[in-house]
């Protein structure tokens, strides 16, 4: 589901069903749709596509009526109440894993203007490398509304826009927020890989380690087509060569986010996997959007201390031998971004957490900051119901990559 609901872009999500019997596939459907959306009344979709067609089926206790829907091939339009409907891509079950998930990915994004026709051909289009009338060169000044192109179509809800001041300093190797982690870098490369009309349809960042042997692929963008995916990462990983240790969206410094999306972005998250690439958990991505009303309540004392690195703030909640750390960025164009740590294991206190977001709130309240970014480490369940609470709604899961060299003999 594309996960905003504002319903802006021609479609609100994807399905992909293991069989075209729609008696066994559309209660599975609607059950996780109603948790997510409410009753489901109603559902019209594209009778051509499924094996039986009923007036109605009886799901959860309810009478789900079905209908034909001929005018959107590939979609499944589900109804609650006052014709309150949601489009939905339909992929066809045999569709293989790495067009499905490039399928879905698309059709899940937020402000997607492609039809469900127009994803299906162009996701199942032949693939076609390098070689085959595509090819990769060095990045020129003159491809730089494409490649903004190409990092704002993968660009999470509440994730700031990449500017070109932005990429002009990521294809630099310099930030004028955060400069330090670029000094352990060598001149990063950026290589475009064009179609054979000279349009650019991929980019990837890559650089080497100023004192050790390692190797990192910074950002790369191609849309989650799969061919376009494997090229990119295939000349990264032939430019850096056989080095002993290949990082892959860490916490280094690169174009957006300091780790992959998995859930937006998984063709990519699959290619790296495929390439001897092995995944490590890194931060939950949470959002809030608009204002929230500042908890006054009274609470344990709360530390704050500026940090440079990120500009802001380092809030730290203590009581007797606990504690619990969050970090506050300085808000820009009125968009704050949290970094939770949480309390220390085995140590959590409720009292602490929520003190720690209510001095977070405060802070971004004072400076202006109408929605934030919350990035949690590991996978805080105990926090989870404090952030609820508070408004952060759970978008995606970051995954940062390593690959070693495979031993010989």
């Amino acid at each position: 589901m594309e996960p905003t609901l504002t319903r802006d872009g021609t479609l609100d999500g994807a399905w992909w069903p293991y069989s075209t019997d729609l008696n066994r596939e559309l209660p599975a459907l609607v059950s996780i749709l109603q948790d997510r959306l409410g009753p489901v009344l109603r559902v019209r979709l594209d009778l051509t596509a499924w094996d039986d067609v009923p007036a109605h089926l009886l799901i959860g206790g309810r009478f789900l009526r079905v209908s034909g829907y001929s005018a959107a091939p590939n979609t499944i339009r589900v109804i609650r109440s006052n014709q309150d409907g949601f489009m939905l891509l339909v992929i066809p079950p045999d569709t293989s894993a790495p067009i499905a998930a490039a399928a879905m990915t698309t059709a899940a994004r937020t402000g997607n203007t492609l039809t469900a026709s127009e994803i299906l051909t162009r996701c199942q289009s032949p693939a076609r490398g390098p070689g085959e009338g595509t090819k990769m060169r060095r990045y020129r000044g003159s491809d730089r509304e494409a490649v903004l192109a190409l990092a704002d179509a993968d660009r999470l809800p509440g994730q700031p826009v990449c500017t070109p001041d932005t990429l002009d300093c990521a294809v630099a190797g310099t930030s004028h927020r955060d400069p330090a982690p670029w000094a352990e870098l060598e001149r990063p490369k950026t290589d475009v890989l064009v179609d054979p009309d000279g349009q650019v349809v991929g980019v990837v960042s890559y650089a080497v380690h100023r004192h050790h042997d390692t190797g990192q692929i910074l950002w790369l963008h191609g849309r989650e087509v799969l061919d376009v995916i494997q090229a990119l990462v295939s000349h990264a990983l032939h430019a850096l060569g056989d080095r002993d240790l290949i990082n892959a969206f860490t916490a280094a410094p690169g174009l957006g986010l300091g780790a992959l999306p998995t859930g937006r972005r998984p063709v990519t998250s699959k290619v790296l996997e495929h390439a001897g690439f092995s995944g490590r958990d890194s931060w939950r991505y949470l959002r809030r959007a608009g204002p929230h009303e500042i908890d006054t309540a009274t609470s344990p004392l709360v530390e704050v201390v500026s940090s440079t690195a990120p500009q802001g703030w380092w809030l730290k909640a203590h009581d007797d031998d606990r504690s619990a750390e969050l970090v506050v960025e300085e808000p820009m164009d009125g968009h704050g971004v949290l970094w939770w740590f949480g309390a220390d294991t085995g140590h959590a206190d409720v009292m602490l957490e929520r003190a720690l977001l209510r001095e977070a709130d405060t802070i971004l309240h004072d400076r202006g900051a109408s929605d934030a970014v919350l990035y949690a480490a590991g996978g805080p369940e105990s926090a989870w119901a404090l952030f609820d609470a508070a408004g952060f709604i759970e978008i995606d899961h970051l995954v940062s990559y390593a690959r070693r060299p495979v031993p010989t003999g």
